[in-house]
């Protein structure tokens, strides 16, 4: 492989196949026309559509962003000129890579609009004398929206998760926000310590 781009022909293509049906990132493949190629089933989980439905549909279709259901359509009203997606889309086809953009979609879901945030990685490919771009987008929506009324043990200080499951305050931030734990000592407890420690003496 040289560069950023991917050479379909350096991996067998069951493999590459393989490789793209079970990452468990949404991954699309996306043409010079801003329309998608494939996504993978990731992608199906996360946008609840179809590789058949997915298929030559504009990126914001398959999010079911609320733009794309304007007359102009995904991509062609004001506010898609700050769209993240695009943006990511567009920069790849143009020869970067785009590596985590976020980005904030509201989208149709279960008949309600909701808030959609995204983490778009984009990075252009050749296929068959073609530019194209494989897109990666995380859903860090839950990450994003840590608020709100969160039960936590009085004693013991565990979460009360959205699956009805205790854990460590710790383990629901690792597993719940992009943020990376240290251990340190407060200065309260760095004087407690002290004086337990004068007082053992």
């Amino acid at each position: 492989m040289q560069g950023t781009g991917y050479q379909w022909n350096e991996l067998d293509s069951d493999f590459a196949a393989f490789l793209l049906k079970t990452l468990p990132l949404a991954l699309m493949i996306v043409n010079d026309a801003a329309k998608i190629e494939v996504i993978n089933e990731a992608a199906q989980n996360i946008f609840n559509i179809s590789n058949e439905e997915a298929y030559l549909k504009k990126c914001g279709n398959i999010l079911k962003c609320i733009n794309a259901n304007t007359p102009e359509g995904c991509g062609e009203c004001i506010v898609c000129q700050k769209c993240i997606l695009r943006k990511s889309v567009f920069e790849a086809l143009s020869g970067k890579v785009v590596s985590r953009n976020k980005g904030t979609f509201h989208v149709f879901h279960q008949g309600q609009v909701k808030v959609m945030t995204l983490l778009v990685t984009a990075s252009p490919i050749q296929y068959e004398k073609r530019t194209m771009v494989i897109v990666i987008a995380e859903d860090v929506s839950l990450i994003t929206q840590l608020q709100g009324l969160i039960p936590i043990c009085s004693v013991c200080h565990r979460i009360h998760d959205e699956k009805g499951e205790w854990m460590g305050l710790e383990e629901y931030l690792m597993k719940n926000s992009e943020a990376e734990l240290t251990h340190d000592i407060c200065p309260v407890c760095s004087d407690k310590m002290r004086l337990k420690h004068t007082l053992s003496k």
